[in-house]
């Protein structure tokens, strides 16, 4: 067995003795609250509000951008992953999944929620593509 010797408080300054506080009188009102009460609560309501309302419609835009970019997708485009995979479409995306090339007959099916966007380099030659056609 592992004895440890008990450690003891110095008393408190004033000589050690402690009071308690004394009690109100029988039928006598409780304490009030401390003043101003009601309207924290109100302050915390006005803080809570704008900022609930703000992580809604953020997130309602998030899930509008997403939709829009899984619509205009097509065969062959270059998709990257949330997970950082890189991979050409190969079929269109139907329901909840989509399938993608990630290498030379290597194809992998994955969930339409998980494409991120077009790769970097394919949405820059697509934003090139009508100014070279623009110059021919």
């Amino acid at each position: 067995m592992n004895f440890q010797p008990q450690q003891t408080a110095p008393p408190p300054p004033g000589g050690g003795e402690t009071t308690l506080p004394s009690q109100p009188p029988p039928g006598s009102a409780p304490p009030a609250g401390p003043p101003g009460g009601g309207s924290t609560t109100l302050l915390m309501m006005l803080l809570f509000v704008p900022l609930i309302a703000f992580m809604f419609f953020s997130s309602r835009s998030q899930q509008k951008k997403q939709k829009d970019m899984e619509s205009k997708l097509k065969k062959g485009d270059r998709v990257v992953t949330q997970s950082g995979l890189i991979g050409k479409l190969v079929e269109p995306v139907e329901g909840r999944h989509a399938r993608i090339e990630i290498a030379p007959g290597v194809k992998v099916q994955i969930l339409r929620s998980s494409i991120a966007g077009l790769d970097a380099e394919e949405a820059a030659k697509s934003k090139d593509e009508p100014a070279l056609a623009d110059k021919k």
